[in-house]
């Protein structure tokens, strides 16, 4: 076996080995645009995420609308399970349980129910980092348990930090009574 190398030139047979690799490259991404171009009209259907929450939580609707203000590309469809129109045949679930958890119904048909729910909606607005911690295995566990306790004191949380309800999203069945040292109505 012998390679003649002359002036820093490849041997012919790598030459031709990298025209070749080059040509299947062209070829890819021709192949690759003619697919993008068949199919670009169904790539172009906007996919958007609808998330399930409770509007008279006033920590719950604080959350959605700095979420929706960051929704740059409208991947978010907020439905508010208070609506006195807001028909709960027709997502499958019962209120209680949309009461208990945020649900969200994501763009490939998936129900996503409590911690996972809002990792999704943290990712479609560009915040995934700040919630993936709460996705690993060891931290998985113990953000679950901790939005439970959440989710099922939420009223109590929001007084606690001083968020009130407001008059537009409070119904009859969770304003009770007013209590003026907390500055605003009581959720029970």
């Amino acid at each position: 076996m012998r390679f003649i190398v002359q002036r820093g030139r490849a041997p012919g047979r790598a030459r031709h080995r990298s025209l070749r690799v080059f040509l299947k490259l062209i070829n890819f991404c021709f192949y690759r645009n003619y697919i993008i171009n068949k199919y670009k009209a169904q790539w172009n259907v906007p996919r958007r995420t609808v998330v399930l929450f409770d509007r008279a939580c006033p920590l719950c609707r604080i959350e959605m609308s700095r979420l929706k203000k960051r929704d740059r590309h409208a991947r978010l469809q907020l439905v508010d399970i208070t609506d006195p129109n807001f028909d709960q045949r027709q997502w499958g679930f019962g209120r209680e349980a949309l009461s208990a958890a945020l649900h969200v119904l994501t763009p490939r048909g998936e129900w996503l129910i409590g911690m996972p729910a809002i990792r999704h909606v943290y990712h479609q607005v560009g915040l995934g980092w700040l919630m993936a911690p709460s996705g690993w295995p060891l931290l998985s566990p113990l953000a679950d348990s901790l939005y439970r306790h959440l989710a099922a004191n939420r009223f109590a949380v929001s007084r606690w930090l001083g968020l009130q309800a407001s008059p537009s999203s409070c119904c009859e069945k969770y304003c009770v009574n007013t209590n003026p040292h907390r500055g605003g109505p009581r959720h029970d």
